[in-house]
């Protein structure tokens, strides 16, 4: 979100996922674009290290990354065998890869999009929350290219390489990107006497074509492959990075998506885009459920869940051309496709009641029809309205003999009234409505179907939720952005509020004595609202400050956990949503210096924020201390980096349960801690 520059103007970002590429100062919603000088000061190779930058914006772990997100306290918090929807999207170069965030590598990235609040008429029941594009350096007419190689503590390497240029008589462009990235984790297991059980080894590659077909035709080619084999070991007894399990788990993916997209500018009124897309999958989660071993405890537990991922998609958009209208209105008319299979293969048990299997097939269908008009009511005015009807069928079906097939017609939109107070400054009103699809809690209903013994009032209240329905969001917002001093200050600030209808909560209730079942309810009365806040100034033409802060208050609609049990049930009616800080920012300065050195400073914070719906245990609030020191001349850069420089200790996932030996007698809390503080060196070279 903020340039490396010498001059005093912040230059235009041209935000991308929009459906035609404007400037992120020109947009009435609320985006954050982080730069690629952003991404390197952070020395940032996913994408759980620079969410902390955008305000209200979120991420769980319980896996070996981050990968899961929240925005503006909306979004998933793990998967384990249930189907998953995500309510945030995650686009990498036109593929929708939603619910795998370990795609989300920053390999070769021109920019990150993050569009807060729901994108209903873009993305569609992918976006309740909001949307992540990631978009890549595209390939270049000349030919250049780039190696880097860095080190750092814990093990950490990363290598990569990136070559572009034409290929054939300036009609074929090219460009071929590759990196890898190890670490030895930060989890020490004495039992086993190793310290990279909790390890990253990724290895992505991409490869893009551009054919430049005539003077109407372009044509783009993309493919992108993500091997990721890694450790996750993550939660102990005591809550620290000592873990003596003799047999951790693992978060591995295999991922390869293609696109095409098509643009066709032959037409006088009109042009045509089309992407068509499709991604296939691999997916494997296992841990530990015990976290010790069998020698210390006599017992052994654990689970694996593997699934394999089929998707695919076209959209289809004409634009009207700048002098073509409809009622006056530009317009952009689009049909949308998209169809996913994933089936689960999961195993789960002990050494005492022994491992049991549990399989699934869940296809979901997605059709769409989606509109929007933007009138030029006067010299300052514009009103834009789109909307999107979605058809949405989830076919499911697993090994306990459960059955479902939730669908809906689905509808979001939005209304924004733009005003250009002054040439510089934007202001905006706007109504947005999002959705998202129903789902099936198959793993509870197997539990009561596989046990003949469980209680009757549980088996009834169950099998009456063996489906969710679908939830719909309505966003109101407002906010200002302007541009000051010669453009050298960029300010913008919105205020919204979120009405949540049919809200899918995660709930638990109790098989006696003590398994507990996770199971996806609606309840009525969800409210989100919030305050957010991004700065950018170029004090001098040698510093730049910069601030993101968000505000944000969240309800719990009607929601009781274990509401079996009159007595000891737990009502969370009015509560914070979980992974939802009542605040966050962040805050820093990048100075120049003696022509080639530069120095970036920045600080994260978040305030305290309930790990979950079913129990009331908190992170702690933190701020974390991040710097770079660079050298750059000529073709050459090197980058002096930290993270985490005070060393603090903060929870990115945590549970609530009972789990410590030898008597396992009352629940705890236990947390997934953060990266702890972290240092290196990269250096890279550009021809």
């Amino acid at each position: 979100m903020y340039a490396e520059e010498t001059s005093s103007a912040i230059p235009e970002i041209i935000v991308t996922a929009d459906f035609r590429g404007a400037d992120a100062r020109s947009i009435g919603g609320s985006i954050s674009v982080i730069s690629t000088e952003a991404i390197e000061r952070r020395e940032a190779l996913h994408i759980e290290d620079v969410l902390n930058i955008a305000p209200n914006v979120n991420f769980s772990a319980g896996a070996s990354r981050g990968r899961f997100i929240q925005i503006r306290g909306i979004g998933e918090r793990s998967q384990f065998k249930d189907p998953l929807d995500s309510s945030v999207a995650l686009i990498v170069d036109g593929v929708d890869l939603s619910g795998i965030g370990l795609a989300g590598g920053l390999m070769d990235v021109q920019q990150v999009e993050i569009m807060r609040g729901p994108q209903g008429t873009r993305f569609g029941a992918s976006a309740l929350a909001g949307a992540i594009n990631i978009r890549s350096n595209r390939p270049t007419g000349v030919f250049e290219g780039a190696i880097s190689a860095g080190v750092g503590d814990y093990g950490k390497q990363n290598f990569g390489l990136v070559l572009s240029g034409p290929l054939v008589n300036n009609q074929w462009l090219g460009r071929v990107a590759f990196q890898s990235n190890a670490s030895d984790g930060y989890i020490d297991n004495d039992f086993l006497g190793k310290d990279n059980t909790n390890n990253i080894d990724e290895k992505l590659a991409r490869v893009s074509l551009r054919w430049l077909a005539s003077d109407d035709v372009t044509v783009d080619l993309s493919a992108y492959l993500v091997d990721a084999d890694n450790g996750y070991n993550a939660f102990s007894y005591y809550n620290t990075r000592d873990i003596p399990t003799d047999d951790p788990g693992q978060d591995r993916q295999e991922t390869l998506s293609v696109s095409a997209d098509v643009l066709w500018q032959g037409f006088s009124a009109f042009d045509v885009k089309v992407n068509i897309f499709g991604e296939s999958s691999d997916l494997d989660y296992g841990f530990d459920w015990d976290w010790g071993n069998l020698a210390e405890l006599g017992y052994r537990g654990g689970e694996n869940n593997a699934r394999d991922r089929e998707s695919t998609g076209i959209d289809i958009r004409l634009l009207s051309a700048d002098d073509a209208t409809l009622l006056g209105a530009s317009w952009v008319f689009g049909l949308y496709w998209y169809d996913r299979e994933v089936s689960l293969d999961s195993t789960s048990g002990d050494n005492f009641s022994g491992y049991g299997t549990f399989s699934s097939q869940t296809d979901t269908e997605r059709r769409a029809l989606y509109g929007e008009l933007e009138w030029s009511l006067s010299e300052r005015l514009n009103l834009i309205v789109g909307g999107r009807w979605e058809h949405y069928q989830l076919d499911y079906f697993d090994n306990a003999a459960v059955v479902a097939d939730p669908s809906d017609d689905l509808w979001g939109g939005k209304i924004v009234l733009e005003y250009q107070l002054q040439e510089n400054v934007l202001v905006y009103m706007s109504a947005n409505r999002g959705y998202k699809g129903g789902g099936v809690n198959g793993q509870a209903i197997a539990k009561v179907l596989n046990d003949p013994s469980t209680d009757a009032d549980i088996a009834e209240f169950l099998t009456t939720r063996a489906a969710f329905d679908s939830e719909a969001l309505l966003n109101y917002e407002a906010g200002i952005k302007g541009w000051y001093l010669d453009s050298a200050l960029s300010l913008s600030a919105s205020a919204f509020y979120m009405d949540r209808k049919g809200m899918q909560a995660k709930a638990s209730v109790l098989f006696p004595p003590a398994e507990w079942r996770d199971y996806v309810d609606n309840v009525d009365n969800g409210k989100n609202a919030g305050i957010e806040f991004e700065a950018q100034w170029q004090l001098l033409p040698e510093l730049i400050v910069f601030a993101n802060i968000g505000f944000l208050d969240t309800e719990l609609g009607t929601l009781i956990v274990d509401d079996l049990d009159s007595e000891n049930a737990l009502n969370q009616d009015g509560r914070s949503q979980a992974h939802a800080p009542e605040y966050q920012f962040n805050v820093g300065a990048a100075f120049s210096f003696m022509n080639d050195f530069s120095l970036t400073v920045e600080v994260d914070g978040k305030d305290t924020f309930y790990f979950s719906n079913s129990h009331n245990q908190q992170s702690d609030s933190y701020e974390l201390i991040h710097a770079s020191l660079n050298y750059s001349h000529d073709n050459y850069r090197v980058s002096l980096w930290g993270r985490n420089l005070g060393n603090e200790d903060y929870q990115t996932r945590g549970f609530y349960f009972a789990n410590t030996p030898p008597n396992y007698a009352s629940n705890e809390a236990y947390y997934q801690l953060g990266e702890p503080r972290v240092y290196g060196i990269t250096a890279s070279y550009t021809f």
